[in-house]
This record gives C-alpha cells, sequence and structure tokens, in this order.
C-alpha cells in the first residue's frame, strides 16, 4: 500500500466517524465529548505509527547510501586497478 493510499484511507475513516458522531449525536445515542477523546487517542497511535514509518524509511534509506558508497568505493578502486595495469602494460 503506498503511502497516498494510507493518507486516503486514514482521511476517509476519520471523515465516517464524524459523519457517524454527529449523527449519533443528534439522536442523543453518543456524548460527542467521548467521541472526540477517542478520536483524539485514535489520531495519537495514527501519528505515532506514521512515525515508526518515517523513521523506518529513514534508516533504510541511510543504510541504502552507505551501501552504495561502499559499491561506489570498490569500483573506483577496481578500476584504478585496471588503470594502473594497463598503464605498466604499456610501459
Amino acid at each position: 500500500m503506498t503511502n497516498k493510499k494510507l493518507v486516503l484511507g486514514i482521511a476517509a475513516g476519520v471523515a465516517a466517524l464524524a459523519v457517524v458522531g454527529v449523527i449519533c449525536h443528534k439522536k442523543g445515542y453518543v456524548n460527542f465529548g467521548s467521541l472526540l477523546d477517542k478520536a483524539g487517542d485514535m489520531a495519537g497511535k495514527v501519528k505515532d505509527t506514521l512515525g515508526k514509518i518515517k523513521d523506518s524509511a529513514v534508516a533504510e534509506a541511510d543504510s541504502m547510501i552507505k551501501e552504495s558508497k561502499n559499491i561506489a568505493g570498490k569500483a573506483i578502486d577496481a578500476a584504478t586497478g585496471i588503470n594502473d595495469k594497463a598503464s605498466n602494460a604499456v610501459s
């Protein structure tokens, strides 16, 4: 699932809860304050989850950057070795 779909899904869920909350509040089924408390708790959990996803993505990107630099260094070393051999062969 892409981040865009995740955000759209969360937004749709929040919108649906808002509609249900308004309907239930008008009919007297729900105390609107408790509904807001639950929505706030859910928003906090979503924020924590998204923060963890972000931290994981940043860590993975850093790891890939380090690995890419390592591979590039090895390639440069190999190319330098080949260049030295070619220079010695010509001499």
